[in-house]
C-alpha cells in the first residue's frame, strides 16, 4: 500500500500542469537606492564598520549587501564645483512600465539624469530624475518582483522622507509617478506632512523645510533600520562621520537620527520595535 501511494502520487504531479506565478509588483514601494559619491572606497569603509554591509564591485558599481541579501548600489560621481554639492543617496520606486512612467514624471515636469539603462548585477531597468524641485529619485521594475511588505531586518531600508520646500505641489507631481494615495499627516516646521501611500502602506512621508535652514537643498532622505540610535551615532562619529539631526522627542519619540557619512552624505537610522503578539 506505501508503494502503490507513491506511485499514485508520483503519477498525480505528472499530469498536474506548472503554474508560473507572476513575481510580486508593489507599485509606488522604494525597492532600491543608490550612493552617488565620489569616494566609494571611504564610503564602503563607513558603512561596511558601521552596520556590517559588504560589498562587490563590477565594472565601477558597487553593490551593497546586507546579510548576503542585495539592497543598494553605489557609483562614483564627481563632486560638483560649487561649494555645496555633496554625495547623496537617493531611492527607486517600484513602477509597473518604466517607459510609460518616465512620460508622465516629464509631463510633470521631471528631468531626466539617468536615462533607461540596467541595474548592475540585478534583474531590472531604471531612469533616474530630478523632480521639480530638483530631489533625486529613480524608478525601476525589477523582474524578479519587489521585496514583499514585511519588518526589515536590522542595517536595511526601513523609510524614506522627501524635504521639500512646498509639499503640496510635491505630494501631487509624486501621484503622477505611482498614483500614489496622498494623505495628510499633520504638521512640520509650520507645515502639513503628507504620506504617500500605496497597496494599503504608507511608503514615504514628504515633509517641509524649515524656512530657517536655507542651507538645507530638497532632497530623498532614506533611513535603515539600527537596533540603537544612540549607539550607532557614538560609532559613526568614531568612524569619522558626523550628526545632522539629534535624537529629540519631538523625531519619532527620540528614536530617529540623521548622520553623515565622511564625504558627507546624508542618512536617515531610526529603530522600530515590532508590535508584541497578543496572546487570547
Amino acid at each position: 500500500m506505501r508503494a502503490t501511494g507513491k506511485i499514485l502520487l508520483v503519477t498525480l504531479l505528472a499530469v498536474i500542469p506548472v503554474v508560473h506565478l507572476e513575481a510580486a509588483q508593489l507599485t509606488g514601494k522604494f525597492v532600491w537606492a543608490e550612493l552617488a559619491s565620489d569616494d566609494i572606497a571611504a564610503a564602503s569603509r563607513f558603512y561596511g564598520d558601521l552596520f556590517g554591509w559588504t560589498f562587490h564591485e563590477v565594472d565601477g558599481y558597487v553593490t551593497v549587501y546586507n546579510q548576503d541579501e542585495p539592497i543598494a548600489g553605489m557609483f562614483y560621481y564627481p563632486r560638483p564645483k560649487n561649494a555645496t554639492g555633496k554625495p547623496r543617496w537617493f531611492g527607486y520606486i517600484s513602477v509597473p512600465d518604466v517607459q510609460r512612467t518616465e512620460q508622465s514624471i516629464l509631463a510633470a515636469g521631471g528631468k531626466i539624469r539617468a536615462p533607461l539603462h540596467k541595474l548592475p548585477g540585478q534583474e531590472a531597468e531604471a531612469v533616474v530624475f530630478a523632480d521639480p524641485e530638483g530631489a533625486l529619485f529613480g524608478v525601476a521594475h525589477f523582474a524578479t518582483g519587489d521585496p514583499e511588505d514585511y519588518l526589515v531586518e536590522t542595517g536595511d531600508w526601513i523609510w524614506i522622507q522627501l524635504l521639500s520646500r512646498n509639499v503640496q505641489k510635491a505630494g501631487e507631481f509624486y501621484q503622477h509617478v505611482a498614483n500614489y494615495e496622498l494623505v495628510e499627516n499633520g504638521q512640520m516646521n509650520g507645515s502639513k506632512q503628507f504620506l504617500l501611500a500605496s497597496e494599503g502602506y504608507a511608503r514615504a512621508a514628504i515633509s517641509a523645510i524649515s524656512p530657517k535652514r536655507q542651507d538645507v537643498a530638497p532632497c530623498w532622505m532614506p533611513s535603515l533600520r539600527v537596533d540603537s540610535v544612540s549607539a550607532t551615532i557614538a560609532k559613526a562619529l568614531q568612524l569619522g562621520g558626523t550628526v545632522l539631526v539629534q535624537p529629540r522627542p519631538d523625531l519619532f519619540a527620540g528614536r530617529a537620527a540623521v548622520i553623515t557619512d565622511p564625504t558627507g552624505a546624508a542618512i536617515g537610522i531610526m529603530e522600530w520595535d515590532p508590535q508584541p503578539e497578543v496572546t487570547p
